[in-house]
């Protein structure tokens, strides 16, 4: 019941410098800005190709629950916005599993519900049904179809939420969402154990990732802050020219040259550390072959 992931939402202290970053880092430009007086909350949303956003939102009062999350968690992922046609339907689904909606609102070009992360593995989602025939994503504006695609930057592709038990994880996205991994793994040098659950879409997909040893960044991350957005994953055109680029920036990433162990999977990534990143570990991901669209899902999933 979950058409696609759209839009990805960081916090960030400083709206216009978080601007700068992921323009200079990912050339990410500005389609839209907006005050969000309900929420105490200023936005840019960036297109990320194919019809993905990134979002950055910087609260306007020091009360605001965004605010709060700044003061007790620091600049990080926020929130993860889904687009569904079947806005009715699945918020009667939701709410008979106990899902806690939030909030509601409605306008003349799209609908929208607020899910509590207490019952999305620490995750804040957004669902939204949108009802303009003649903008097929209004929460990025009215002129984000003009704008042009971000070189070398192909799609927000996939987005990790980190949990304490992957098997109630899934069994509880299926359950919500009535989606299903095509994959199981282990990557032995993250110590991670991963499922990866393709949306309707089929171009994009939520990773649930759970830590096998207790002495990693993940599990240590999972100790500080509990269960929730861990990882956002972009495709991208070619690794070692983003490798290039990075290599004149100041900030912190691994070198694609380095991740031998990907390449033999069918891509090659790049890491940026979040501490460049205003908090968001982001991964950077070159397919590599030509028959799986895209790898990290594991082997046959497309077919």
């Amino acid at each position: 019941m979950l058409d696609s992931l759209r839009q990805a939402a960081f916090l960030v202290r400083d709206l216009h410098e978080g601007q700068t970053l992921y323009q200079r880092i990912l050339g990410l430009n500005p389609v839209f800005r907006e005050d969000l007086p309900e929420y105490s909350l200023a936005s840019v949303v960036m297109p990320a190709g194919h019809g993905t956003f990134i979002e950055l939102l910087q609260p306007t009062s020091e009360d605001s629950a965004a605010a709060r999350y700044l003061s007790r968690r620091g600049e990080a992922p926020y929130l993860l916005v889904f687009e569904t046609s079947r806005y009715d339907e699945l918020l009667r689904h939701l709410r008979s599993q106990g899902v806690r909606v939030t909030s509601e609102s409605t306008s003349e070009s799209y609908r929208s519900a607020f899910l509590h992360p207490g019952d999305t593995n620490g995750a804040f989602l957004e669902i939204v049904e949108v009802a303009a025939r003649d903008n097929p994503w209004p929460p990025a504006g009215p002129d984000w179809q003009s704008a042009p695609t971000p070189e070398g930057l192909t799609q927000l592709r996939q987005t990790a939420i980190l949990v304490s038990d992957l098997d109630q994880a899934i069994e509880r996205w299926s359950a919500m969402f009535g989606i299903a991994p095509t994959r199981r793994f282990q990557i032995s040098f993250t110590d991670l154990e991963i499922a990866v659950l393709p949306l309707n879409d089929r171009r994009t997909f939520i990773e649930l990732a759970q830590p096998t040893s207790p002495d990693t960044p993940s599990a240590r991350f999972l100790q500080r802050y509990g269960e929730g957005i861990y990882l956002t994953i972009f495709q991208i055109e070619d690794s070692l020219a983003t490798d290039a680029h990075l290599q004149g920036q100041d900030i912190r990433f691994t070198t694609s040259r380095r991740t031998e162990n990907y390449v033999n999977l069918g891509f090659n990534s790049i890491w940026l550390h979040p501490a460049s990143m205003k908090g968001a570990f982001i991964q950077l991901s070159q397919v590599l072959a030509e028959e799986n669209p895209w790898p990290p899902a594991g082997d046959g999933w497309y077919s």
